[in-house]
């Protein structure tokens, strides 16, 4: 493997990014050298190997940071994996809670928070990334769950009716947007 394109599902939602979801999540600075052991740990488990990753797997948290960037660099030289900037790096984390909203084992409310939260740390937008649909949905999720603007009367349904068809045209557009 050489450029990191692939949108691998998680295992769980919990602390699953994989491998190649957690270099880019490292790439964003939304992870920090202290987070690199637990990274080849998983790329480890995920079947890639190489002299440094098993080192920096076998560190501490707690050890030199720039010990556990040379060893992240040296893995990601041995593997031949370049590590993705910018929007590559940010769709291949959004994926991640992406995945997690269509396959509904997470809140579709929640986990897209998630990742509106992560796009605010970077520069770019839901727009950005073909998000803007989805944003919209959420921000009318958002407005009924606070009873500020009423879309639901408009539609003769009641809030609860209006939010769960929202949630499902949400997910039906990160469908798309994955299989992109």
């Amino acid at each position: 493997m050489n450029i990191i394109t692939a949108r691998i599902p998680p295992r769980s939602i919990q602390n699953s990014l994989t491998f190649l979801q957690k270099i880019s999540a490292y790439a964003l600075g939304l992870s920090t050298e202290k987070d690199l052991p637990g990274l080849a740990i998983t790329g480890l488990e995920e079947g890639y190997d190489s002299v440094s990753l098993r080192i920096l797997a076998g560190l501490n948290s707690t050890d030199s940071p720039f010990n556990l960037n040379d060893y992240f660099t040296s893995s990601l030289n041995e593997l031949q994996i370049i590590m993705p900037e910018g929007k590559e790096a940010l769709i291949e984390v959004v994926a991640f809670y992406a995945r997690a909203i269509v396959e509904k084992t997470t809140d579709t409310y929640t986990a897209f928070g998630k990742l509106i939260d992560i796009i605010n740390k970077t520069p770019y937008h839901c727009a950005d990334i073909g998000l803007l649909h989805c944003y919209a949905d959420y921000i009318s999720i958002w407005e009924e769950k606070m009873g500020g603007l009423d879309f639901h009367t408009k539609e003769g349904i009641t809030s609860e009716k209006y939010i769960e068809k929202t949630e499902e045209s949400i997910r039906q557009q990160l469908i798309k947007w994955l299989a992109a």
